[in-house]
């Protein structure tokens, strides 16, 4: 049977989304306080980004571990089975390696359930798991950034995706493992550098942004991410859990279009009185739930793209998001499409909130 092609995968409608809103930056504002708060131990910051997608929250991530702590050594750990992506991320990153020195960076394609951990639960993959090593030579960005660009054939060979037979969804082919840091830096990092025989790591601060298909079922979110991501925390470490939450102008255009949608099933109340009930109770002991709250993201427009006419692009841009947010599955985009009357729809919401925003939702657990 065909499995649809889900919107979520959809990389250049996701670029157009990451270019035309103010998401990124505005998911880091909300990062930045915990960022602050950090209590650093020895032999340094621990922060593992569940998803780096093309490394635009990371980045700023980076520059709030740089601000609040500069001169203590930090390891950053990601995710991020698109080699497009990786090789985005690794173009943000050499400015990084320039202002604060004394930075590891670890990237894998490992599933959630794997990735703090940096080993495969396929036994016959990991045996295969590739460990890449780089050591950046010099001091300028330039230098770091062509060294970074090499490794565009270690990305080609060992970033291979393959489906799964069972799920239909995408997975890697080889566990890959990418280290990088300075190394005119290499004494003083030592202690944060994993390795193949000591991959595991505990960390201060987890941040999972979108990580999990907003319709699936509270349990789901939970097993493949939200409990392997606690179980990853050391005492006193906090998961940041950030996902769209809808009532809001892109979550109407959705429910003008298809009526019966219901995008966003299973928020924060589902999920932590699923961990209440059904968590194992020694772990649930462990675990503080904190705050809570909404985080407001707006499309990005000119004051006279909204006033008079609204100007076609922006009705695009506007789509783009709503679809893009709400997690809607391409046939049903193209079907609406074909109708026209998306564009009536869209125009009139943007015109009575002169604009388009929606919201997402973060909320906290913290491991005591």
């Amino acid at each position: 049977m065909k499995k649809n092609f889900r919107f979520y995968d959809n990389r250049q409608k996701y670029l157009l989304f990451v270019t035309t809103t103010n998401e990124k930056n505005k998911i880091a504002d909300s990062i930045r306080p915990y960022i602050k708060k950090i209590n650093p131990t020895k032999p340094g910051i621990k922060i593992f980004d569940a998803g780096m997608g093309d490394g635009s929250l990371l980045m700023n991530v980076m520059r709030q571990c740089h601000e609040a702590k500069p001169t203590i050594p930090l390891l950053i750990s990601t995710k991020e089975i698109s080699i497009e992506d990786v090789r985005l991320g690794l173009e943000k990153l050499p400015d990084r390696f320039v202002e604060h020195k004394n930075t590891v960076f670890v990237i894998s394609n490992l599933h959630y359930a794997e990735a703090a951990k940096l080993s495969s639960n396929n036994k016959i993959k990991q045996k295969k798991i590739n460990w890449n090593v780089v050591k950046l030579k010099g001091y300028t960005s330039i230098d770091f950034a062509e060294q970074l660009a090499k490794q565009n054939s270690f990305l080609e060979k060992k970033w291979n995706i393959e489906i799964n037979k069972k799920t239909g969804n995408p997975t890697y082919q080889e566990p890959s493992v990418m280290i990088i840091y300075r190394e005119d830096q290499e004494f003083n990092v030592n202690e944060l550098i994993p390795t193949k025989y000591n991959p595991v790591n505990k960390f201060d601060l987890i941040i999972a942004a979108q990580p999990y298909r907003s319709r699936i079922s509270a349990e789901k979110k939970i097993k493949y991410v939200i409990e392997p991501m606690i179980k990853a925390l050391k005492s006193k470490g906090k998961l940041l859990t950030i996902h769209a939450s809808g009532n809001d102008p892109a979550n109407e255009i959705i429910k003008k279009i298809w009526p019966k949608e219901n995008p966003f099933p299973t928020l924060s109340d589902s999920i932590i009185k699923n961990l209440k009930t059904n968590l194992d109770k020694s772990l649930l002991a462990k675990i503080v739930f904190k705050d809570k709250k909404n985080i407001k993201c707006e499309l990005r427009a000119l004051p006279n793209e909204i006033s008079g006419s609204i100007a076609t692009s922006l009705i695009f841009s506007a789509w783009n998001a709503s679809i893009y947010v709400n997690q809607m599955d391409d046939d049903k985009v193209m079907l609406a499409e074909k109708s026209k009357n998306y564009k009536k729809i869209v125009e009139k919401i943007i015109t009575k909130n002169k604009g388009l925003f929606f919201y997402n939702e973060i909320f906290v657990i913290e491991k005591k």
